[in-house]
């Protein structure tokens, strides 16, 4: 005889198998490792280079987990030099890109300057050169240095512009161009390209333009870079020399203002990392810091025509604390390299939260993720922004809570509600994109609550965004039983079993409550990527303690 497993009890069993596997592959954090790009010798071994107190250090691993002590490799000719982007050329020769800050102003490109210098080993790196100046002016983060398939090394970059140079104002501060060598280092041109994107007044963050450029040479011997705009996407342009580039367009990346990285594994699959987030809007006129909580990597097998994962690798570690006044933070500024078992090593991370994460990219070809909350709330985004911005400053709060299981003594529910004057709870969870799926949660209405509603995105907004509702693929509201207008109603004080169903190829979309069909949602902006985020936000508009509990989410990816 047959039998039905109860929905519970199903939850947890799933939760168990997709647990280990979820453990098993989830991106690992080292505790100690260089916060610049590693390289790989021939041996296997990592190699990571930077410039400090006026040197040249390195520092070493066999696995990517372990590092050495730094060790000094040569005097600099300027002790202010800073960096220490590299690669291992294709005879084996180690290159590092620096940059030297000068100038006694405050005025990029006029009175202060950041110039590119160039070093690189010789006689089996037996021996360094001595560096050179490369390019004069002012550069922003240099983030990618690559050799072509026909020896060239490219060093792409934002230059600031210069008085009286000849770029539409209207597209920022700053242009994307590269310079070149075909000798190995010992010359080099600077392109005539000169890539940017469009500004607009009121943005919420500096209107630099197109910068931070990523490249990666595809298969077919184009070379296609990724720039950090403040459009909301990143921008695209492709080179079949590594020299000229197209205009920069649109790509279908949203992105916050931050960089990307793009690396090629040893299988040949293609992996980005960025902040998949929304930027997030002004407050009351006054600029907030932000769009930089998560760091997010997605991999594609068809040279970039589709990509799957969009999942998060890195979450700030301090972003439910109330920020610091002053400088960047967040996960921000990714370098990453192939390790020869297949595995990612990323640096990314600014304003002292910098880090070294190990990733297995198979992770992101995952199509099941669960929340039980045994532990804690670290895979979620539950705080809040209150109070004033000023000088891209704003406190932040805890939103959502854990608390103690109404009926199971060891087990923890996740409580969404409205307990004061601030805004509404939001808790926000990240599961592997998918175009076709489902989210089942286990959920219970308190007498009295004023709901919840479930809203289904394609990247990351701010929890208390409000946009994060209105740009949402579709939204299902939830409330207790007897509030009107609501679509979905639960019966109070009890346990409901949910699933919201889509399929964005069929724009459609359902929810399943208890084993019937309650509602039903046509998908008006079928989203880039698929669906990989879940916002449960409460919509009291007065004081609610009641609120919802969550016991568990499952995601079920049908199809990427």
């Amino acid at each position: 005889m047959s039998r039905t497993v109860p929905a519970a009890l199903s939850i947890v069993l799933t939760a168990f198998s997709v647990g280990l596997a979820e453990e098993t592959l989830r991106p690992e954090i080292i505790s100690a490792g260089p916060t610049t790009r590693p390289v790989q010798f021939a041996d296997g071994s990592l190699h990571a280079y930077f410039s400090r107190f006026g040197k040249l250090f390195s520092v070493s691993s066999k696995n990517g987990r372990e590092w050495s002590k730094p060790n000094a490799e040569f005097d600099l000719p300027h002790k202010s030099m800073g960096g220490g982007l590299s690669l291992v050329d294709s005879q084996g020769e180690v290159h590092v890109i620096l940059t030297h800050a000068r100038g006694t102003g405050r005025q990029p490109a006029v009175t202060r300057f950041i110039d590119l210098w160039h070093c690189r080993t010789f006689e089996g790196r037996r021996r360094w050169g001595k560096p050179q100046r490369i390019w004069e002016g002012y550069c922003g983060a240099v983030l990618d240095f690559q050799q072509l398939k026909n020896g060239r090394l490219v060093v792409p970059f934002a230059a600031w512009k210069k008085p009286g140079e000849t770029v539409a104002a209207e597209t920022g501060s700053n242009y994307t161009t590269v310079v070149t060598s075909d000798d190995s280092g010992k010359t080099w041109k600077l392109s005539a390209t000169k890539l940017t994107s469009p500004c607009r007044a009121g943005y919420n963050g500096n209107n630099y333009g197109a910068i931070e450029p990523t490249i990666l040479q595809l298969k077919d011997g184009r070379v296609w870079m990724l720039m950090r705009t403040q459009t909301g996407f990143l921008y695209e342009s492709f080179s079949k020399d590594g020299v000229s580039w197209s205009p920069a367009r649109a790509s279908r990346f949203h992105s916050s203002t931050s960089p990307a990285a793009l690396v090629r594994l040893p299988d040949g699959r293609i992996v980005i990392v960025w902040n998949n987030c929304e930027q997030p809007p002004k407050h009351d006129k006054a600029g907030v810091y932000g769009g930089r909580d998560a760091l997010h990597a997605a991999i594609s097998a068809d040279e970039g025509k589709t990509w799957r994962g969009f999942r998060e690798i890195y979450r700030d570690p301090h972003r439910d604390e109330t920020p610091p006044k002053r400088g960047d933070r967040g996960t921000a500024y990714p370098v990453a390299v192939a390790t020869r078992d297949g595995k990612l090593l990323v640096a990314s991370g600014q304003g002292g939260r910098r880090t070294l994460i190990r990733l297995d990219p198979n992770w992101l070809t995952q199509t099941k993720q669960v929340e039980s909350f045994e532990n804690d709330l670290s895979r979620w985004h539950v705080w809040k922004p209150i109070g004033p911005a000023r000088g891209y400053w704003r406190d932040r709060t805890l939103g959502p809570v854990l608390v103690a299981h109404p009926t199971q003594k060891t087990a923890k529910v996740l409580h969404v509600r409205k307990p004061d004057q601030k805004a509404p709870d939001c808790a926000t969870w990240n599961f592997p994109a998918g175009n076709n799926g489902e989210i089942s949660l286990r959920l219970l209405a308190n007498k009295g609550s004023g709901g919840v509603s479930l809203e289904f995105n394609n990247r990351f907004f701010n929890p208390a965004d409000n946009r994060g509702e209105q740009q949402s693929a579709f939204v299902f509201p939830i409330a207790s039983a007897g509030t009107p207008g609501k679509a979905i109603t639960l019966p109070p004080d009890r346990w409901h079993t949910l699933v919201v169903q889509w399929d964005l190829e069929k724009k459609h979309s359902l929810a399943v409550l208890n084993g019937k069909v309650v509602a039903r949602r046509t998908i008006k902006n079928v989203p880039f990527g698929g669906i990989s985020y879940l916002r449960i936000r409460s919509t009291a508009t007065g004081t609610d303690i009641a609120g919802v509990l969550i016991e568990s989410v499952q995601a079920d990816i049908k199809h990427q």
